[in-house]
């Protein structure tokens, strides 16, 4: 039965270029990988200030769910100092940043709530799964936002979205006075004068926010901020917070490390800084398809699936892994390069030089 169920739809994929396998990545260090037998340097992850390989593990599992015997001392210790370092009440960890959207946002079931149609899809899961009717925005359409709201409602939106690389905009987004929830997964670490990510970059607070401790912070896991009464949901209401187990001490510890270097090292934030402009103007001057994103994730759009897959496999052979990402995850199939403190503006002169090489296809 499997096969006359999917059988088809996967023949349809294969058909249009748009089928997807696990490749076996091994890490290399030096910031390089080995796929498919090539050497290559790793620009498909989002280790954004090179810490993920410098990070040794400390301490073990927690052994059960936060509520029952997994809230540690360092557990708790995490929540106080990410509360206190972004200004919430309440800070609750997860096992992963999709546990903690779709998780969270089943909360509001019976809310108006309403996406950036650019979204997430842990975000989009948890309405999903609440059972409510939401509804989608154009990307950043507030004005279409505004229309729509016809009572107190929940407004959700990434900070920054994470295949095209833009962010939203905070104080415009609380103007419209509803609840607001961001996940700044891609932000947190990696923007604002210390990092706090977009919240600091833009000055404004949203109602919860969201983030993860995989991307920037180098390691595994997610929090979510927010009013005192949002952590105790969490705690009562919230099944993937209750029935899971709580992150392993090591992470813990790895995380509380991390967020020290965060602190006191800016040179990261600040290399990162110039890798970007380094990329963007050098994009310009080839006249490579870059959309014009300020954040380490850099999208290389391509006509089409098929242009798309041959250009990262062209790269992967000169040594850099840039993997493709098609439709239906974007509109338009691109390449998703992701910079990192880690790279030297050597190595992008050459990611730079192999793309204008191989510019026609896209």
């Amino acid at each position: 039965m499997l096969s006359s169920w999917l059988g088809p739809r996967l023949d349809k994929a294969r058909a249009e270029g748009l089928w997807r396998q696990s490749r076996q990545v091994t890490r290399l260090g030096q910031g390089r990988v080995e796929v498919a037998g090539f050497n290559a340097l790793d620009l498909a992850g989002n280790d954004y200030l090179a810490l993920a390989a410098e990070g040794q593990g400390f301490g073990g599992g927690a052994t059960a769910s936060p509520l029952v015997s997994g809230q540690s001392e360092a557990h708790q210790q995490l929540c106080d100092e990410l509360a206190d370092w972004l200004g919430f009440e309440s800070v609750r960890l997860f096992s992963s940043g999709f546990a903690a959207n779709s998780g969270v946002l089943k909360l509001f079931g019976e809310v108006p709530v309403f996406h950036d149609r650019l979204n997430h899809a842990s975000l989009l899961d948890g309405s999903l799964q609440s059972g409510t009717r939401f509804r989608r925005y154009r990307h950043q359409d507030l004005a279409q936002l505004q229309g729509l709201i016809k009572a107190p409602s929940l407004i959700v939106s990434d900070g920054v979205f994470s295949m095209d690389g833009d962010t939203a905009d905070i104080p415009a987004l609380k103007a419209l006075g509803q609840t607001l929830y961001i996940d700044d997964a891609h932000g947190i670490g990696v923007l604002g004068e210390n990092g706090r990510g977009l919240i600091e970059q833009q000055g404004a607070k949203p109602d919860i926010l969201m983030a993860t401790f995989g991307k920037a912070l180098g390691a595994g896991g997610a929090f979510v901020a927010g009013p005192q009464i949002l952590g105790e949901a969490i705690d009562n209401l919230c099944r993937e917070y209750i029935y899971s187990t709580a992150l392993p001490l090591a992470t813990v510890n790895l995380v509380q490390s991390n967020l020290k270097k965060v602190q006191s090292e800016p040179w990261r934030r600040e290399k990162l800084g110039e890798l970007i402009r380094h990329f963007q103007a050098g994009c310009r001057q080839r006249d490579i398809a870059v959309m014009p994103s300020q954040t380490a994730i850099q999208p290389v759009l391509c006509q089409d699936s098929a242009a798309a897959l041959a250009l990262s496999q062209r790269l992967l052979e000169a040594g850099f892994f840039c993997p493709a990402i098609r439709p239906p995850t974007v509109p338009q199939a691109r390449l998703r390069i992701t910079l990192n403190a880690g790279l030297s503006t050597s190595q992008l002169d050459a990611l730079l030089d192999c793309l204008e090489a191989s510019h026609g296809p896209c």
